[in-house]
């Protein structure tokens, strides 16, 4: 491999840590730095997630235009209808992308009603106008969040043609998990509220969970192992068997499924078959 490529290669990384130094920096240098209210930090938060969400959008889509991997067309759409008191099931195909807004976006949304409560009920009627949402702040926190998600979209965006469609999977399910964490952290942060009685213990709950979501998306990405780990093996001399297949077997047909998924979602599909799908095939990654 050339120097340059592997340097290209490793620029993704540089992007990941830019968007867990903007997410976690910014708002924790408003708030110990310059003394922002928790009113202004819980609405960063969340305008923080919708511009995450624009982010990797951009970038899924990008890749899919670069790359036609066939992942992008293989995600599994489960359609639930009822009828006559019957409630069915249908599964079928749609894209990556609309698979990933269709969470994303409702989820968002509904979190959004909840911040809205805190934020202008629940807040300032237990801690005072000090709580209240700092315009002035609220715009600062967004441009220094934002320069750092545009800066880390032009990194992402460098040798994006030749990125396999995992790659851009991960960083799809990396924000998924922060907007699954924000959900928990609403949860159990009005739960530590009203047993401590103490509005504070929400941002405590907030920042840290959120804090170690993104100190762990720092980390290097690594597929699981065929090998069967010691603990899985453990935990198999205590389990019954299942349909006469042990936890090994059962973990080893697991990692052998996820090795086919991926092998057919980095398929690379022809033009021709890319515009029936209603896709104009652009990119040149993968030939």
């Amino acid at each position: 491999m050339r120097p340059s490529t592997s340097f290209l290669r490793r620029l993704p990384g540089a992007g990941r840590v830019l968007r867990a130094l903007g997410i976690s920096g910014v708002p924790a240098t408003g708030y110990f730095g310059e003394g922002w209210s928790i009113g202004t930090m819980l609405l960063l938060y969340w305008l923080e997630t919708v511009l995450v969400t624009v982010v990797v959008a951009a970038v899924i889509l990008r890749h899919r235009r670069a790359t036609r991997k066939a992942g992008h067309w293989n995600a599994e759409n489960v359609v639930t209808a009822t009828r006559n008191g019957r409630m069915t099931r249908r599964s079928g195909k749609t894209t990556f992308l609309a698979s990933f807004l269709g969470v994303m976006i409702p989820f968002t949304a509904g979190h959004g009603i909840f911040v809205a409560v805190f934020v202008l009920q629940v807040f300032p009627a237990e801690i005072g106008p000090g709580a209240r949402v700092s315009l002035d702040a609220l715009s600062r926190g967004m441009i220094g969040i934002t320069l750092f998600l545009l800066a880390s979209l032009l990194f992402d965006l460098v040798g994006i043609g030749q990125r396999p469609f995992r790659w851009v999977e991960r960083l799809a399910q990396r924000a998924q998990g922060r907007m699954l964490v924000t959900h928990l952290t609403i949860l159990f942060g009005a739960a530590a509220m009203a047993v401590f009685d103490a509005p504070m213990a929400f941002l405590a709950v907030f920042v840290g969970l959120k804090a170690l979501l993104d100190l762990g998306g720092m980390l290097p990405d690594r597929d699981p192992k065929p090998k069967i780990p010691r603990g899985v093996r453990s935990l198999g001399r205590w389990l019954p068997e299942k349909q006469g297949k042990s936890v090994g077997d059962l973990y080893r047909e697991a990692i052998e499924a996820e090795r086919s998924r991926t092998e057919a979602n980095e398929r690379t599909m022809p033009a021709t078959e890319v515009s029936l799908l209603g896709e104009r095939g652009t990119g040149t990654g993968g030939r």
